[in-house]
């Protein structure tokens, strides 16, 4: 368990909050090292919203209202891979041996009732399960699905998911409201717990390969790898971990080892976000205004992190 509590998210200076309160798009690039964003889709006007994101063969793929779409990232061509209906909130999107899967809510009223399955060869969804609350999935090196829900709103659980029947198989009873999922490179599983309530803290938790093929799970048998309250969380190529908190309004880089904060990278209402290479890519919601973004972050090397950082402090110093 962890010991000490990392580093809280800075506040937002004053000028700068302004400026994101005035902005048409609330997303934006506050790191002082080096990133930079592009918007790559917007569907401002059309009071719609995007959700889910995944990247396979250079297209990103993503839920936008009723349709499944790709951006393809050589051109930023935007294409309709299938259509869902009765879509409240679409919250996945995965590739998987050449189908897309995804996963949405059809109704606002409790339990919040999800279907999840796929998008055949003619555009059409196909239903695999029904199952309240779904929340996020994650894909192993194995290829092994695992997704996060609520059955009956009775409390949060991780299971599988099985690609061909849609079959799920109950891993861990975590209780309390749902985060996201994402493992790294070794196979151990990251879980955003939300806590409960008097009972235990926001974490996120880590399960072990071991862990998760015995089952019978709950948060007791996790070691907390971050003691923060996350949203939706992803590891780069080079297992630096990235993370949304305080409910995706800030997406920073930490290192998981030392449970310490890199960098704060991004303000906004941040969901899914994916990294691939030298770039970063999220969903982010203005809603306020009802419209979703698709960004493009830049990501510095990490010698311009450490090069800016120093003359940052450098220059704080002379200040002073």
């Amino acid at each position: 368990m962890a010991s000490e509590k990392v580093m809280r998210s800075r506040r937002i200076p004053a000028l700068l909050t302004m400026l994101i309160l005035t902005n048409t798009n609330c997303f934006a690039v506050f790191s002082t090292n080096g990133y930079a964003s592009t918007e790559l889709y917007s569907s401002y006007g059309t009071y719609t919203t995007m959700g889910g994101l995944d990247l396979d063969e250079g297209k990103l793929y993503f839920g936008h209202y009723t349709a499944i779409k790709t951006i393809e990232l050589t051109d930023k061509s935007v294409a309709t891979v299938g259509t869902i209906a009765d879509n409240i909130e679409n919250v996945i999107v995965l590739r998987h041996e050449g189908l897309t899967y995804t996963a949405f809510g059809t109704s606002l009223d409790s339990p919040y009732p999800y279907k999840m399955g796929y998008i055949d060869e003619n555009g059409t969804y196909v239903n695999q399960l029904n199952k309240d609350g779904i929340y996020d999935a994650a894909v192993n090196s194995q290829g092994d699905c695992f997704i996060v829900a609520n059955p009956d709103a009775l409390g949060t659980k991780i299971f599988t998911y099985d690609w061909n029947t849609g079959a799920t198989s109950l891993v861990a009873d975590i209780g309390g409201y749902s985060g996201g999922l994402t493992f790294d490179s070794a196979g151990n599983l990251y879980y955003a717990d939300q806590g409960i309530f008097l009972e235990r803290d926001p974490a996120i938790l880590k399960f072990t390969p071991g862990q998760l093929a015995a089952g019978g799970l709950d948060a007791t048998d996790a070691e907390v790898a971050l003691d923060i309250q996350a949203r939706y969380m992803a590891f780069d190529q080079s297992g630096n971990f990235y993370v949304t908190t305080g409910y995706g309004a800030t997406l920073s880089q930490y290192d998981i080892d030392a449970q310490s904060l890199i960098d704060e990278i991004a303000y906004g209402s941040i969901g899914k976000f994916l990294l691939d290479g030298d770039y970063l890519y999220a969903v982010d919601t203005d809603w306020g205004n009802y419209y979703s973004t698709i960004q493009q972050i830049t990501i510095p090397e990490p010698a311009t992190i450490i090069l800016l950082s120093f003359a940052g402090l450098w220059l704080r110093r002379r200040r002073a």
